[in-house]
């Protein structure tokens, strides 16, 4: 008799064991939210861990929760944009809401924008600067909001276009004066002329291609500065 309650004993004790482990098992992946960011983990002395990782965890799981959303934007850094301002007027150029109804194309703009801008206005004013990619150190300037990039044309407008560019006109050469990006020409690589703020009412304001540098030179230049996207 003895024998057969120590058997009997040691059974018990083997299928509690299983439904213990098994029960851990389906417990520690049983926790989902709907972005998909949130899973289950079992503790252990290097914090919450996923069940049979690297890490050692005790054989029942006492369960904890995963945030896998949280240490990835953590690790993702931060996109760099870039603001030009006019360094005659203040302004920064900008994708605002300015069509030439001629054509049916958008103008860029130079506009006083703030930093608290609504969300409906915010980024309008921030570009990404694109290397070319030849000699020469040539950019293309899009715009961070609307994914518009900037070109000339020749009836020296500065327009802004979807898509991708397609040839010389969207390019553009900074020229650093005292070799600082604070005072910098931005010259045209098709054209050759510089680019420049023109304002012509309270409600308009364009940018404008120059070739006469000596009527417009304070006006031509920019100041382009580093801003997180």
């Amino acid at each position: 008799m003895m024998i057969v309650s120590w058997r009997t004993w040691l059974i018990s004790a083997l299928y509690l064991l299983t439904l213990a482990v098994t029960g851990g098992v389906t417990e520690s992946s049983y926790v989902r939210d709907e972005g998909g960011c949130q899973t289950s983990g079992c503790v252990s002395q290097q914090g919450c861990v996923p069940r049979y990782s690297q890490y050692t965890t005790a054989l029942y799981c006492q369960r904890c929760v995963i945030d896998r959303c949280r240490s990835v934007e953590a690790s993702m850094p931060r996109r760099v944009c870039y603001y030009l301002t006019s360094i005659a007027s203040g302004q920064r150029l900008a994708a605002a809401e300015n069509y030439d109804r001629r054509t049916s194309q958008r103008y860029a703009s130079v506009l006083y924008t703030s930093d608290r801008a609504d969300d409906d206005e915010r980024g309008h004013d921030k570009w990404h600067l694109i290397g070319s990619g030849r000699d020469g150190h040539d950019y293309y300037i899009r715009n961070f909001r609307t994914g518009e990039y900037l070109r000339v044309q020749e009836n020296n407008f500065a327009y802004l276009a979807q898509g991708q560019p397609i040839d010389d006109s969207f390019l553009f050469k900074p020229h650093l004066v005292d070799g600082s990006w604070s005072c910098v020409l931005l010259q045209s690589v098709c054209y050759g002329g510089y680019l420049y703020g023109e304002r012509y009412s309270a409600a308009s304001n364009f940018v404008l291609m120059t070739r006469d540098l000596q009527r417009c030179y304070r006006e031509s230049l920019w100041r382009v500065t580093s801003v997180y996207c």
